[in-house]
C-alpha cells in the first residue's frame, strides 16, 4: 500500500513537470495605460516605418455620420502624442497601412491618410456596405480587404474600385481581419475562417469560437483573438481555443488589438473605457 501510494504521487510530480513543460508561459503582463484623451477607441496598429501606434476613436454612434471621430497618435511606451491627428471621419475602426498612407474603415467607406502630411487625400464609397470594421492589405497586390459586419460580406479594395470577395452565411458577424502569406483569416461571428487570396478557397480553421473582434497570427501559427467584452484567447488551427485574458467581469472591452511582434506587446482598445492598455507576453512573436 505504502509502495502504491510513493508512486502515485512520483506519477502525479511527473505529470505536472510535463504540464508545465508542455504548456508555455502565457500570461499577460501589463505595462501601460493611456492617461484621458482618447474618446471610444476601437482599434489600434502599430507603424514599424514611423515607430507611431495609431488609435481609430469613433467618439459618438458607431453607425452616426456625425464627423466626430478622429485618429490619434501614441508613442511605444503609451505616451499620447496627438489625440486628434486627423479629425472629420465618422466613426473610424479598423486601420492598415500601404505606401505610407494609413486606410481607415468609416461606416460605408474606406478613409486614406498620408501619414506624413497626416491629412486625408481620399475617401472610397463602398456600395451597397452598412458597417465596415476591419481592414488588411496585401502589400504586393494592392488589395485591400474590408469586412462588413452588418452584412456578412467582405469586400476588395483595388485601384480604388470595390466588389464583394465572399458572401455567405459563413461570414455572418465578419469583424477582424489578418492577412499572412496569401492567406487571409477572418474571424466571425463564431469561427476564424481562412481564405487563398489568390485562389479564392476558403476552410473553417477554428469553429465555435464566439464573436471575433481582434485577430493576430503569431509566428508559431497560433491565433490570437479578442472578442470585444473583454478576453483574449489563443488558438491553434483545429484545437479548442483557451484563455489568456479577461476583463470581462470589470466591464472592460478588449476590441480590436494591435500587435508590436519585435516586442512581445499586444496593444488593446478598451472601447467604453477609453484607453489603450499594453501587456507583453510570450504569446506575441
Amino acid at each position: 500500500m505504502k509502495n502504491s501510494i510513493l508512486t502515485f504521487f512520483f506519477l502525479l510530480s511527473l505529470t505536472v513537470v510535463f504540464a508545465q513543460i508542455a504548456q508555455p508561459k502565457t500570461d499577460f503582463t501589463k505595462l501601460w495605460e493611456t492617461d484621458p484623451g482618447l474618446k471610444i477607441p476601437e482599434s489600434v496598429l502599430y507603424d514599424s516605418v514611423t515607430g507611431l501606434i495609431f488609435v481609430s476613436n469613433i467618439e459618438g454612434n458607431p453607425s452616426k455620420k456625425d464627423s466626430t471621430g478622429f485618429i490619434s497618435t501614441l508613442s511605444a511606451d503609451g505616451n499620447i502624442l496627438k489625440s486628434d491627428w486627423v479629425k472629420g471621419i465618422d466613426a473610424p475602426k479598423g486601420m492598415a497601412i500601404l505606401n505610407n498612407h494609413l486606410f481607415v474603415s468609416n461606416i460605408d467607406e474606406v478613409v486614406e491618410i498620408d501619414i506624413a502630411a497626416a491629412t486625408i487625400v481620399k475617401r472610397y464609397p463602398i456600395s451597397g456596405s452598412k458597417f465596415l470594421n476591419d481592414i488588411a492589405i496585401d502589400p504586393k497586390t494592392g488589395m485591400v480587404f474590408i469586412t462588413d459586419t452588418e452584412t456578412g460580406v467582405v469586400y476588395v479594395m483595388l485601384n480604388g474600385k470595390s466588389s464583394i470577395w465572399l458572401q455567405d452565411a459563413l461570414y455572418k458577424g465578419a469583424n477582424g481581419l489578418y492577412l499572412k502569406d496569401n492567406q487571409l483569416y477572418i474571424g466571425t461571428g463564431n469561427s476564424i475562417m481562412q481564405a487563398d487570396i489568390l485562389t479564392g478557397s476558403v476552410i473553417v480553421c477554428i469553429a465555435n469560437t464566439g464573436s471575433i473582434d481582434g485577430l493576430f497570427v503569431a509566428s508559431d501559427n497560433n491565433f490570437i483573438y479578442s472578442d470585444w467584452k473583454g478576453s483574449v484567447f489563443i488558438a491553434a488551427k483545429n484545437r479548442k481555443p483557451r484563455l489568456l485574458l479577461s476583463t470581462t467581469a470589470q466591464k472592460v472591452n478588449a476590441a480590436d488589438f494591435g500587435v508590436i511582434p519585435s516586442k512581445n506587446m499586444i496593444l488593446i482598445p478598451t472601447f467604453g473605457n477609453n484607453k489603450v492598455v499594453a501587456y507583453t507576453s510570450d504569446c506575441i512573436k
